[in-house]
Protein backbone atom coordinates (compact mmCIF):
# COMPACT_ATOMS: atom_id res chain seq x y z
CA UNK A 1 0.00 0.00 0.00
CA UNK A 2 2.88 2.55 0.73
CA UNK A 3 4.45 1.56 -2.97
CA UNK A 4 0.71 2.49 -4.47
CA UNK A 5 -0.42 5.52 -2.31
CA UNK A 6 3.19 6.93 -1.90
CA UNK A 7 4.46 6.26 -5.51
CA UNK A 8 1.70 7.00 -7.16
CA UNK A 9 2.14 11.03 -6.04
CA UNK A 10 6.08 10.87 -6.69
CA UNK A 11 5.56 10.13 -9.73
CA UNK A 12 2.79 12.29 -10.19
CA UNK A 13 0.09 10.55 -10.73
CA UNK A 14 -2.41 11.64 -8.71
CA UNK A 15 -2.70 14.28 -6.06
CA UNK A 16 -2.19 13.68 -2.01
CA UNK A 17 -6.16 13.33 -1.84
CA UNK A 18 -6.30 11.30 -4.94
CA UNK A 19 -3.48 8.69 -4.05
CA UNK A 20 -5.85 7.88 -0.82
CA UNK A 21 -8.63 6.68 -3.14
CA UNK A 22 -5.65 4.74 -4.59
CA UNK A 23 -5.09 3.65 -1.27
CA UNK A 24 -8.79 2.42 -1.01
CA UNK A 25 -9.04 0.60 -4.63
CA UNK A 26 -5.70 -1.32 -3.55
CA UNK A 27 -6.99 -2.04 0.06
CA UNK A 28 -10.62 -3.27 -1.19
CA UNK A 29 -9.74 -6.23 -3.22
CA UNK A 30 -6.36 -7.20 -0.81
CA UNK A 31 -9.13 -7.45 2.21
CA UNK A 32 -11.72 -8.89 0.48
CA UNK A 33 -9.27 -11.85 -1.76
CA UNK A 34 -5.94 -12.42 0.21
CA UNK A 35 -7.17 -11.72 3.72
CA UNK A 36 -10.49 -12.63 3.63
CA UNK A 37 -11.87 -10.26 6.19
CA UNK A 38 -13.56 -8.02 4.83
CA UNK A 39 -17.39 -8.53 3.71
CA UNK A 40 -20.08 -7.06 2.41
CA UNK A 41 -21.92 -6.47 5.89
CA UNK A 42 -18.79 -4.72 6.98
CA UNK A 43 -19.03 -1.82 4.06
CA UNK A 44 -21.85 0.42 5.59
CA UNK A 45 -20.49 0.69 9.11
CA UNK A 46 -17.18 1.36 6.98
CA UNK A 47 -18.78 4.18 5.10
CA UNK A 48 -20.66 5.73 7.74
CA UNK A 49 -17.21 5.97 10.03
CA UNK A 50 -15.28 7.36 7.17
CA UNK A 51 -18.71 10.13 6.83
CA UNK A 52 -17.92 10.90 10.42
CA UNK A 53 -14.16 11.43 10.57
CA UNK A 54 -14.34 13.57 7.08
CA UNK A 55 -17.35 15.55 8.32
CA UNK A 56 -14.92 16.30 11.73
CA UNK A 57 -11.95 17.26 9.64
CA UNK A 58 -14.08 19.25 7.17
CA UNK A 59 -15.71 21.71 10.17
CA UNK A 60 -12.83 22.71 11.13
CA UNK A 61 -11.46 23.34 7.39
CA UNK A 62 -14.88 25.42 7.22
CA UNK A 63 -14.40 27.65 10.05
CA UNK A 64 -10.63 28.06 9.28
CA UNK A 65 -11.53 29.29 5.92
CA UNK A 66 -14.16 32.07 7.50
CA UNK A 67 -11.30 33.02 10.27
CA UNK A 68 -9.01 33.70 7.40
CA UNK A 69 -11.59 35.64 5.01
CA UNK A 70 -12.12 37.81 8.07
CA UNK A 71 -8.45 38.67 8.57
CA UNK A 72 -8.15 39.42 5.19
CA UNK A 73 -10.94 41.66 5.31
CA UNK A 74 -9.83 43.27 8.43
CA UNK A 75 -6.08 43.76 6.81
CA UNK A 76 -4.59 42.57 9.73
CA UNK A 77 -1.70 40.48 7.69
CA UNK A 78 -0.83 44.06 5.42
CA UNK A 79 -1.11 45.46 8.47
CA UNK A 80 1.78 42.88 9.90
CA UNK A 81 3.58 42.95 7.04
CA UNK A 82 4.00 47.06 7.09
CA UNK A 83 4.64 46.78 10.49
CA UNK A 84 7.47 44.46 10.19
CA UNK A 85 8.62 46.04 7.11
CA UNK A 86 8.21 49.35 8.18
CA UNK A 87 10.98 48.87 11.42
CA UNK A 88 14.24 48.42 9.43
CA UNK A 89 14.82 45.33 11.43
CA UNK A 90 18.17 43.06 10.44
CA UNK A 91 17.05 40.05 8.10
CA UNK A 92 17.12 37.59 10.45
CA UNK A 93 14.92 38.99 13.11
CA UNK A 94 12.42 39.30 10.07
CA UNK A 95 13.08 35.94 9.46
CA UNK A 96 12.30 34.95 12.59
CA UNK A 97 9.45 37.09 13.10
CA UNK A 98 8.46 35.64 9.72
CA UNK A 99 8.62 31.97 11.47
CA UNK A 100 6.73 33.04 14.15
CA UNK A 101 3.83 34.46 12.57
CA UNK A 102 3.79 31.21 10.23
CA UNK A 103 3.84 29.53 13.97
CA UNK A 104 1.07 31.68 15.05
CA UNK A 105 -1.58 31.36 12.39
CA UNK A 106 -0.76 27.70 12.25
CA UNK A 107 -2.95 27.85 15.15
CA UNK A 108 -5.96 29.03 14.00
CA UNK A 109 -6.01 28.40 9.94
CA UNK A 110 -5.56 25.41 7.74
CA UNK A 111 -3.09 24.82 5.51
CA UNK A 112 -4.37 25.71 1.69
CA UNK A 113 -6.13 29.68 3.55
CA UNK A 114 -3.14 30.20 5.14
CA UNK A 115 -0.25 29.57 2.34
CA UNK A 116 -2.62 31.57 0.27
CA UNK A 117 -2.63 34.67 3.09
CA UNK A 118 0.70 34.88 3.71
CA UNK A 119 1.72 34.61 0.56
CA UNK A 120 0.00 37.17 -0.97
CA UNK A 121 0.83 39.70 2.08
CA UNK A 122 4.99 38.51 2.08
CA UNK A 123 6.38 37.34 -1.14
CA UNK A 124 6.62 40.82 -2.41
CA UNK A 125 8.00 42.26 0.57
CA UNK A 126 10.38 39.21 1.19
CA UNK A 127 11.44 39.02 -2.75
CA UNK A 128 12.38 42.67 -1.51
CA UNK A 129 15.16 41.64 0.59
CA UNK A 130 16.83 39.24 -1.77
CA UNK A 131 15.27 36.47 -0.38
CA UNK A 132 14.54 33.68 -2.53
CA UNK A 133 10.81 32.30 -3.61
CA UNK A 134 11.85 28.91 -3.00
CA UNK A 135 13.03 29.82 0.42
CA UNK A 136 10.29 31.53 1.69
CA UNK A 137 7.88 28.24 0.51
CA UNK A 138 9.56 25.67 1.98
CA UNK A 139 9.77 28.48 5.18
CA UNK A 140 5.94 28.52 4.71
CA UNK A 141 5.42 24.63 4.17
CA UNK A 142 7.55 23.58 6.84
CA UNK A 143 5.78 25.88 9.34
CA UNK A 144 2.71 25.25 8.39
CA UNK A 145 3.27 22.01 8.82
CA UNK A 146 3.88 22.48 12.02
CA UNK A 147 0.62 23.53 12.21
CA UNK A 148 -1.00 20.54 11.29
CA UNK A 149 -0.01 18.48 14.28
CA UNK A 150 -0.79 21.47 17.02
CA UNK A 151 -4.48 21.84 18.56
CA UNK A 152 -7.23 23.67 17.74
CA UNK A 153 -7.16 23.50 14.08
CA UNK A 154 -4.52 20.77 13.49
CA UNK A 155 -5.98 18.86 10.49
CA UNK A 156 -3.50 15.89 11.20
CA UNK A 157 -4.14 15.73 14.62
CA UNK A 158 -7.66 15.84 14.46
CA UNK A 159 -7.95 13.16 12.22
CA UNK A 160 -5.62 10.69 14.39
CA UNK A 161 -8.11 11.45 17.16
CA UNK A 162 -11.05 10.49 14.81
CA UNK A 163 -9.17 7.27 14.07
CA UNK A 164 -8.00 6.00 16.75
CA UNK A 165 -11.19 7.24 19.06
CA UNK A 166 -8.21 9.03 21.48
CA UNK A 167 -8.19 12.62 23.12
CA UNK A 168 -7.19 15.10 21.14
CA UNK A 169 -4.56 16.37 23.70
CA UNK A 170 -3.75 12.94 25.12
CA UNK A 171 -1.69 12.64 21.09
CA UNK A 172 -0.54 16.18 21.25
CA UNK A 173 1.34 15.26 24.36
CA UNK A 174 2.65 11.72 22.71
CA UNK A 175 3.41 13.97 19.89
CA UNK A 176 5.77 17.22 21.74
CA UNK A 177 9.24 15.49 20.91
CA UNK A 178 8.76 15.19 17.19
CA UNK A 179 7.49 18.53 17.10
CA UNK A 180 10.26 20.09 18.86
CA UNK A 181 12.25 18.35 15.61
CA UNK A 182 9.85 20.10 13.34
CA UNK A 183 10.38 23.39 14.82
CA UNK A 184 14.16 22.46 14.75
CA UNK A 185 13.93 22.10 11.10
CA UNK A 186 11.99 25.11 10.56
CA UNK A 187 15.22 27.29 11.68
CA UNK A 188 17.38 25.23 9.65
CA UNK A 189 15.47 25.88 6.92
CA UNK A 190 15.01 29.36 7.70
CA UNK A 191 18.75 30.38 8.33
CA UNK A 192 20.26 28.15 6.19
CA UNK A 193 19.25 28.48 2.64
CA UNK A 194 21.55 26.00 0.91
CA UNK A 195 18.81 23.23 2.19
CA UNK A 196 15.86 24.46 0.38
CA UNK A 197 17.96 26.01 -2.64
CA UNK A 198 20.58 23.34 -3.20
CA UNK A 199 18.71 21.03 -5.47
CA UNK A 200 16.44 23.73 -7.14
CA UNK A 201 20.27 25.48 -8.23
CA UNK A 202 21.30 21.87 -9.39
CA UNK A 203 18.45 21.71 -11.28
CA UNK A 204 18.46 24.70 -13.10
CA UNK A 205 22.21 24.10 -14.03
Amino acid sequence: MPVFVVGSVVIGLTTATEAAGVGVLYAFPVGVLVYQGLKLRHIPPMLWESIMSSANVMIITAFSSLYTWILALERVPDQMAALLMGLNLPLWVILLALDAIILGIGFFVDVAPAIILLTTVFMPALKALDVSPIQFGAILIVGMAVGLVRPPVGMCLNVASAIRKLDVMTIFTAFIPFLIGNVIILILVTFVPALSLRLAVLLME
